[in-house]
């Protein structure tokens, strides 16, 4: 029985340092999925509340609903997908920030303005459709 090697202790801490880095890492990553998550989920019920004004907006088919819900919030409109359909809704409820009735002709044209790539490009509508048709227009 004899002593370990020397530089054993070198090489173990070489080993276990990057596996406590990425330990930490992924800690780190679970942590802040969690927090979006919840925070996503507290917008979307905020906007579900039945005192609360909005408009519900079908998104075309084929059109990306992240890409709409991403430029809809970045002009300042509260927005959120609608979580009754199911998760990968096309429907998105849109309100805002200040909980007064969001303005239907200022809506039209912020969805006016928003690039209508689609993401199947099979799904290109015939004739561009109107913008701006919200679920209770019919």
């Amino acid at each position: 029985m004899g002593r370990p090697e020397r530089g054993y202790g070198q090489e173990m801490v070489v080993v276990l340092v990057p596996v406590v880095v990425v330990l930490v890492v992924l800690a780190v990553a679970v942590w802040a999925m969690t927090r979006l998550s919840r925070a996503e989920t507290a917008r979307s019920d905020r906007l579900q509340n039945a005192d609360r004004p909005t408009l519900r907006y079908q998104v075309p088919p084929g059109q990306d609903p992240a890409v709409v819900l991403t430029e809809l919030r970045a002009a300042g409109y509260d927005a959120s997908a609608d979580s009754e359909p199911g998760p990968s809704s096309p429907i998105l409820i849109v309100g805002t920030t200040s909980g007064r009735a969001p303005d239907r002709e200022e809506l039209r044209s912020v969805l006016a303005q928003i690039d209508r790539t689609n993401i199947d490009p099979g799904a290109e509508p015939r004739e561009d459709p109107p913008p701006g048709r919200f679920v209770d227009e019919g």
